[in-house]
């Protein structure tokens, strides 16, 4: 039985004309693909019925290229009617689309530019597509940090009662032209969270490309002017991305369009999202240690764990202390100076290992508001304490400050 809660239930409409054009291309392909076993009987091209699976069909076809349940007796009614003289033959979404693809469209307007030659039969299918237009729910421009490390704009089209969404990627080229990337989503909602899966089509075929997770709260998503989540996707170099993700609406498809073909994305944005994506290398480790490029440095990482306390002299009679301690089980970190807690922290080892970068923004009691500290890896394999490094920061009046520390840890 076919699997509608996958599938896009809007209708479209089309004119005898349109349907019947689309109808002899699909039929064309399909017997250009296969020539050389060519079925005869209706129930076998369409693939209902008495037919066998084996043999060239409509329905196989489809199926490869959806990758989802397709049903040939629906595709062969919509035929009869149009061979029984109806002048409107309704579709929906799903299956209209997987015959745009099939012959080698990206969607509908596509269709029509390239083999509705007549003004009059494709203004008025034009009509009954902007009649359908009723039911958008609103334009967004999405912001993604990608490719060549620069911020990556989308055009997002929402409908159908936010069901679905059709996204046009920009991106733009250093002589001032651009390249788009087309996908289409389909949007379930759970409580307060947007769930968007998207397909893009590859070789003549719609395969599975992404998934974006968005809160938009317990109200209308149409009310926000902005919605923040998070994606996953294949990029265009065909490496595996995943980051933080921004929605900014537009009154208007015009606006939206106008917006995404600037090369600058608004500064509110890049300051939110730069940098914030992780890519994978394409690589497949054999051992533990190629897993990234500071696997090598695991042991060095285990030596990190232990209680800390460290002094900052930057100044002729000016000093400050911080204490806090790193779990062995979990790596977290946690403050032991009184009245002082840790907003972020992050520890990491750099330059091939030979060198501990700590990075803090404290809040509480503390003469430090935020902090980088460096010192030399080798001290870790030493029992002797302190350890000499040296930092720069904030102090709690926002002076900048520098100068040297000395680390004790046991």
């Amino acid at each position: 039985m076919e699997n509608n809660k996958k599938h896009d239930l809007t209708t479209i409409k089309f004119t005898a004309t349109c349907f019947d054009t689309l109808m002899k291309e699909v039929m064309f392909q399909f017997q250009e693909k296969h020539s050389q076993a060519l079925p005869k009987k209706v129930a076998q091209i369409f693939g209902f019925g008495n037919y066998d699976p084996d043999k060239p069909n409509l329905k196989q076809d489809f199926e490869k290229q959806s990758s989802d349940f397709v049903n040939g007796k629906y595709l062969y009614d919509k035929k009869r009617l149009l061979e029984k003289g109806s002048l409107q033959i309704k579709i929906t979404h799903y299956y209209s689309q997987l015959m745009l693809n099939y012959v080698g469209y990206q969607d509908i307007y596509s269709f029509l530019d390239a083999d509705i030659l007549e003004e009059s039969d494709k203004q008025k299918q034009l009509d009954w597509l902007s009649n359908n237009d009723t039911t958008e729910n609103g334009y967004y421009l999405s912001y993604h940090f990608g490719e060549n490390k620069e911020v990556i704009k989308g055009q997002v089209e929402i409908y159908n009662n936010w069901k679905n969404v059709n996204y046009k990627y920009i991106y733009h080229q250093d002589d001032g032209s651009y390249k788009e990337f087309n996908y289409q989503g389909f949007i379930s909602r759970r409580a307060d969270i947007l769930h968007i899966k998207t397909k893009t089509l590859m070789d003549n075929k719609l395969v599975d490309s992404g998934e974006d997770i968005l809160y938009a709260g317990h109200m209308d998503p149409n009310s926000n002017p902005y919605l923040i989540g998070t994606y996953t996707a294949f990029d265009i170099y065909n490496r595996v991305i995943a980051g933080k993700l921004i929605f900014e609406k537009y009154h208007s498809k015009e606006e939206m369009i106008k917006a995404s073909l600037e090369r600058r994305a608004p500064s509110y944005i890049i300051q939110e999202i730069r940098n914030q994506v992780i890519m994978n290398r394409g690589k497949v480790p054999n051992s533990a240690f190629e897993i990234s490029s500071r696997s090598p440095f695991v042991s060095t990482y285990d030596k990190l764990a232990g209680v800390y306390q460290i002094v900052f002299d930057y100044a002729e009679d000016e000093n400050a202390s911080l204490g806090f301690s790193i779990d062995p089980t979990t790596f977290k970190i946690k403050s032991t100076t009184d009245g002082c807690i840790f907003q972020k922290d992050e520890f990491e080892i750099i330059q091939n290992g030979s060198v501990v970068h700590f990075s803090f923004q404290l809040m509480g009691l503390s003469k430090m508001m935020n902090v980088e500290i460096f010192f030399k890896s080798f001290f870790l394999n030493e029992n002797s304490s302190p350890y000499d490094g040296i930092f720069s920061g904030m102090d709690h009046e926002g002076k900048l400050i520098h100068g040297k520390v000395k680390i004790s840890k046991s």
